[in-house]
């Protein structure tokens, strides 16, 4: 990769204002969680406020596998924008778009698209993973509870 492509990775390809629900949660809560121990907790208290202890402690394993597997076996670092940032980047907007893909039980282009963020024997767990992340936050999301994601 070279510098240019990490620019491009980083670039603004949108507002976050003007994502689906899931895709802007899926890139708040990334951004939070790679904020440090604040955000992380802020994620902790927000699924917890809105699927109650249960389930979000789910959601929370499963991000968090999320996260790990792609800390440990990605193909390049994923260009964020700040936790407070309006704009979208690109490699966040491929990332949610890769766990609402996942979601919505598109299984094979799932499994396609975790390919371009990790190795391929990696790739199946990444998809569970993003799956059953994405699948609370549709619950969360369509069982009118709002998140507090501020």
């Amino acid at each position: 990769m070279t510098m240019h492509d990490r620019q491009i990775a980083g670039e603004p390809t949108a507002w976050l204002r003007q994502l689906e629900d899931l895709n802007a949660c899926c890139v708040i809560y990334l951004r939070l969680w790679c904020d440090g121990p604040d955000g992380r907790a802020a994620v902790r208290r927000d699924l917890d406020n809105a699927l109650g202890p249960r389930r979000a402690s789910t959601a929370i394993e499963a991000f968090e596998t999320l996260i790990a597997l792609l800390s440990q076996h990605q193909r390049r670092k994923l260009m964020r924008h700040a936790v407070s940032c309006p704009c979208l980047g690109a490699d966040e907007a491929y990332f949610a778009h890769f766990v609402a893909t996942a979601a919505t039980g598109e299984r094979e282009d799932a499994l396609w698209m975790a390919m371009v963020l990790v190795r391929p024997e990696t790739a199946m767990h990444l998809t569970a993973a993003a799956s059953a992340f994405g699948l609370r936050i549709a619950q969360m999301l369509t069982s009118r509870i709002p998140p507090v994601l501020h």
